[in-house]
């Protein structure tokens, strides 16, 4: 399955310390035209993928980009016109200003999922979103009961405390109040805008040894993020993943190209690992270091670093499989794109 993300605004009301918008460049509202426009790509798309022997070549709609769709008086009517061409449709929201009359407006378009992230409560919640918890709590609240049996309502938690015990605690808190749906995160630096401190990949001793492992084993991890979940900006323009914080690597617009005709241009930033993957803590090198490090770190000394190894590059070489069903010769001539493409289903370790 394959995911569209048109970002409605990469404005935000809320200033939560654990996303780097003081990193955004330039912000602003998509228009109209550029809304018509990203729809009329999605549904190439989804035509173009219809055409391909994809075991799942479906393509769904979110709305979601970089910041609070709602701030967007459209938003309920392109999450209508996503429905009317045949989409599945979520959103993703911090709540705050998910009042009755937009709650209302959003359900009566058609809105298949909303996605609420509100990780905190009480007096955290203020000090982490710089928002009123009354307000938010009580949006929540009546929307979930707004759209019971119209609309699935999950809440987003990211564990940015890295305290597994606290966001159970918090997943106690909203399943008493009637949210049964939980999407759960670890914290991500995006794309390397955002300081962790265990993310600092370029320092870290595990790296070289990762570097190595990878090569061993086949030679390169492809990340599947900027393919799998496709992000139009609010200019118009196909930016490289919703990592891309700061909006530094675009590969044209709506207006020019195809979903589909930018995929050699990601795919030859990816391998490369220039700007943002490079920093990223979804690249497959740097997940492998840090797996690498966390061990250490805990005294795991069963950490298989070798079989994570093979994994990720199985991954990989299935997964450039499905490229080259969606875009015959996109692998081509491509640093080791002439090893054995092996067709493995992917397995995911425990």
């Amino acid at each position: 399955m394959f995911v569209v993300d048109f970002e409605a605004t990469n404005r935000c009301n809320a200033d939560c310390h654990f996303c780097p918008r003081d990193q955004t460049p330039h912000e602003g509202l998509m228009t109209q035209e550029i809304f018509e426009q990203a729809l009329l790509r999605t549904i190439e798309l989804r035509d173009q993928m219809a055409r391909t022997g994809l075991e799942d070549p479906s393509v769904d709609v979110s709305i979601c980009g970089l910041g609070e769709p709602l701030i967007n008086p459209r938003t309920p009517s392109w999450i209508a016109a996503v429905k009317d061409a045949g989409f599945t449709c979520s959103m993703s929201s911090n709540g705050a200003i998910l009042d009755e009359r937009r709650g209302q407006a959003v359900l009566d378009a058609g809105l298949d999922v909303a996605m609420l992230n509100v990780g905190a409560v009480g007096d955290e919640y203020e000090q982490v979103y710089k928002l009123p918890w009354q307000r938010t709590h009580d949006n929540v609240v009546r929307f979930v009961e707004m759209a019971e049996g119209r609309c699935d309502v999950g809440l987003v938690l990211v564990d940015f405390r890295q305290d597994p015990a606290k966001a159970a605690e918090l997943e106690r808190y909203w399943r008493d109040r009637g949210i049964s749906i939980f999407f759960k995160y670890d914290i991500m630096n995006r794309g390397g805008s955002l300081f962790v401190d265990h993310m600092q990949f370029e320092a870290l001793p595990e790296l070289q040894a990762a570097r190595e492992l990878l090569g061993r084993n086949g030679g390169r991890a492809l990340c599947a993020a900027p393919f799998v979940y496709v992000f139009l900006g609010y200019d118009g323009k196909y930016y490289l993943c919703c990592s891309d914080w700061k909006k530094e690597v675009s590969f044209g617009s709506v207006f020019d190209r195809s979903i589909l005709d930018v995929t050699r241009g990601k795919l030859e930033h990816v391998l490369s690992r220039g700007t943002v993957c490079r920093t990223c803590n979804i690249d497959p090198l740097n997940q492998l270091t840090d797996e690498m490090q966390a061990a250490r770190l805990n005294g795991d000394t069963g950490f298989d670093a070798a079989a994570a190894a093979r994994q990720k590059v199985d991954t990989s070489t299935w997964f450039e499989g499905v490229l080259e069903d969606m875009v015959p010769g996109v692998t081509k001539g491509l640093p080791g794109s002439g090893r054995r493409r092996r067709r493995l289903l992917p397995v995911i370790g425990e």
